[in-house]
């Protein structure tokens, strides 16, 4: 580890030359001052390091696992998964409840401190992805200590009703997905959009296995999900405003630790939900509006979120943890733009979480929060340099009670068995950003430029961490919170060096992340009567490192080559490796264009992990190997058809990666699969 950490610490001092990557898959941009996202708030010249992964090509539809299917690809992004269906974001190292998603504008909140708990977004309707890597606690407040993943919706269609319908199809999972879309403008700038989507997948194969000659069926990792869009609004020169609702409802079958000794596994195109399953409604409205007015430009954005959340275990008739959440968000801009820029903001949250009174088992009380976040941005261009600064103070205020009768009654007891069955918390953090940017050399034939960012994280503990106390359904743990927790904090140094010209682009990104009151999850040792582990939540100063590299190399005008990895390391500052860091991974792209055609292979290599944190075992690594070919026919009147076909680990490699959930019982990861995707625009 101390090889690792003077390696890191000599290339952020001396930054050099070495691989990056901007194909058409991710781009990081270099331009004018201009605004990058209307969501994000951020200038092309901003100390950040901002990705845009862009979603709507017709081999990024579909994905068996959804956005993060394609978003672990990134460098410095990973997914935590618990089978197809559930995909955790991590980023640099750190996930669940340290990486904030922003959807319809909309930051989501949906129980995502449980691992079972999936990102709670697919890829309907959705354009690209930004994503802030490192800590973006001054514009997203509590939570954004990891990063942030920005989905922006794709535009409204143009003048006359346009659409789109397709279908994609998963070899691996016996999976369907029909999807549409449909809209129109009117020339007084009006707009109204309708996106709708249906997914099933059966039980998905696992690679190579001896005993079983076509693969391994995983036994209970099939699930369903339909999904519902609506948009309206008006776009003009200086304003835009936006009014949408999204429905997403979701069935996903739970894998069970012994699922290797005792499969749920049925007959091979079973898609009914077997136990135990989860059944999850989630239910969300938005209002988003951007103004400019001369010099200043204002956002508005205004959200109430519904999630409904049944794990059921034993019983189709019974839930054993039932949980609804009532979530309104808002975020106000204001932006100046002069000589200094200044950018004021204010962001805030009021929560509400409930035990549902047919469940059958407490985990966490019921709980609300209010929260509130105000920050000041100012950035000013000095000849060459951008420089950026900022700061923010949060306040969250939480009551935890446990005083109803079903809470009550079935014995669940807060931390300190208060008198009153309530706890009242008070949590409050400052964060802030310090970076520049600065152009080395810019001509008509290659542009340079270096970013040095300083940047700090606040995190509040969350429900769980604080006041679990209870079976967790679909596990064999019974979990342990702790409400004298103190907030997270994190300080972030990262520099970046980028180099673009006609046929090289090329970036390089090494950071280091020091995080204190670092919240864990371990096994203490102990068993309890019925059989459950005692879980408890612990906190321990951290320290993460590490750097993401692209390059991308155009071999003429319809062939490109690109490289691309990333490392990260984390430790306990006193002792020990963190859970839940990835291994080192590289990938290689050939993609060749020509004409209506795009063919490209990719093989990716992740490594030994030979580094496992507490309780963790060290994990083997593999190699994938990935290819397709995709064809676009132009129509009459402006419509056109797409034809797609790619085969992801093509060598049908059997592997347990490290950042699977069920690692620790050697479930290994999905094998071949062939996805066909057909899509015809109008």
């Amino acid at each position: 580890m101390i090889r690792d950490y003077l390696i890191l610490s000599s290339i952020l001092l001396f930054p050099t030359v070495v691989l990056s990557q901007a194909t058409d898959s991710v781009k990081t941009r270099s331009l004018p001052e201009v605004e990058v996202s209307i969501g994000i708030g951020l200038s092309s010249e901003t100390p950040y390091t901002v990705h845009e992964i862009p979603m709507k090509s017709i081999e990024r539809v579909g994905h068996p696992s959804g956005v993060m299917g394609h978003l672990r690809d990134e460098p410095g992004i990973y997914g935590a998964e618990m089978g197809q269906g559930i995909v955790k974001p991590f980023i640099r190292g750190l996930g669940f409840s340290r990486v904030v998603t922003i959807y319809q504008g909309n930051k989501l909140e949906n129980q995502q401190w449980g691992a079972d708990h999936g990102l709670g977004a697919n890829d309907l309707g959705i354009a690209r992805a930004r994503v802030i890597k490192g800590p973006a606690s001054l514009l997203y407040g509590s939570g954004a200590l990891g990063g942030v993943i920005v989905l922006e919706d794709e535009a409204p269609f143009s003048k006359g009703w346009h659409g789109t319908a397709g279908m994609v199809y998963n070899s691996v999972s016996n999976g369907f997905r029909p999807y549409f879309r449909t809209g129109n403008s009117w020339n007084n700038g009006l707009f109204f959009g309708i996106e709708a989507a249906a997914e099933s997948h059966a039980d998905y194969r696992a690679g190579n296995d001896k005993a079983f000659a076509n693969g391994r069926i995983i036994g209970n990792s099939r699930y369903g999900s339909e999904t519902l869009r609506l948009h309206t609004g008006i776009q003009r020169s200086n304003l835009q405003a936006k009014l949408s609702y999204t429905y997403l409802r979701q069935n996903l079958g739970i894998i069970e630790d012994d699922e290797m000794e005792e499969s749920l596994a049925t007959t091979r195109n079973d898609r009914r939900m077997q136990l135990p399953f989860q059944r999850v409604a989630d239910h969300v409205v938005s209002y988003n509006q951007y103004g400019q007015h001369g010099k200043w430009e204002s956002y508005l954005h205004l959200s109430h979120h519904f999630n409904d959340r049944r794990e059921i275990e034993d019983d189709f008739d019974d839930i054993d943890l039932g949980l609804t959440q009532n979530h309104t968000f808002y975020n106000a801009r204001l932006r100046y733009k002069g000589k200094l820029n200044h950018t004021f903001g204010v962001m805030g949250s009021l929560l509400n979480n409930r035990n549902m009174l047919e469940a059958e088992e407490i985990l966490i009380p019921d709980a609300s929060y209010f929260e509130n976040g105000l920050y000041y941005l100012a950035s000013q261009s000095i000849g060459k340099w951008h420089v950026e600064a900022g700061g923010r103070f949060d306040f969250r205020q939480l009551v935890a009670d446990a005083t109803a009768p079903h809470i009550v009654e079935y014995g669940y007891v807060l931390p300190g068995e208060p008198e009153d069955g309530k706890l009242n918390l008070n949590f409050q953090g400052f964060s802030g950003s310090v970076g520049a940017r600065r152009s080395l050399r810019s001509s008509s034939f290659n542009h340079q430029s270096v970013r040095f960012n300083a940047s700090t994280g606040f995190r509040a503990p969350d429900l769980a961490e604080l006041f679990s106390n209870g079976p967790h359904p679909g596990t064999n743990r019974f979990e342990i919170g702790n409400v004298n927790f103190n907030p997270e904090q994190s300080l972030q140094f990262e520099a970046s060096y980028s180099f673009s010209s006609k046929r090289l682009n090329l970036e390089f990104s090494p950071f280091i992340n020091l995080v204190d009151n670092y919240i864990f999850f371990a096994w203490n040792g102990q068993e309890r009567l019925d059989g459950l582990q005692e879980w408890e939540f612990a906190q321990r100063d951290a320290f993460l490192f590490g750097g993401e590299f692209n390059t991308s190399f155009q071999l003429s005008d319809q062939l490109r080559t690109t490289v691309r990895g990333s490392m990260v390391r984390g430790v306990f500052r006193d002792e020990g490796n963190l859970p839940f860091i990835p291994a080192d991974n590289a990938e290689w792209q050939v993609e060749w264009t020509p004409s209506s055609y795009r063919l490209f292979t990719t093989l990716r290599h992740v490594d030994n992990q030979l580094r496992p944190g507490l309780l963790e075992q060290e994990t083997s690594g593999f190699t994938l190997l990935h290819f397709g070919v995709s064809r676009l026919w132009e129509m009459s009147e402006g419509s056109s058809f797409q034809a797609g076909i790619t085969v992801y680990n093509a060598l049908n490699t059997r592997f347990v990666d490290h950042m699977s959930i069920l690692r620790a019982f050697e479930i290994p990861s999905p094998g071949r699969n062939i996805m066909l995707s057909l899509r015809y625009n109008w």
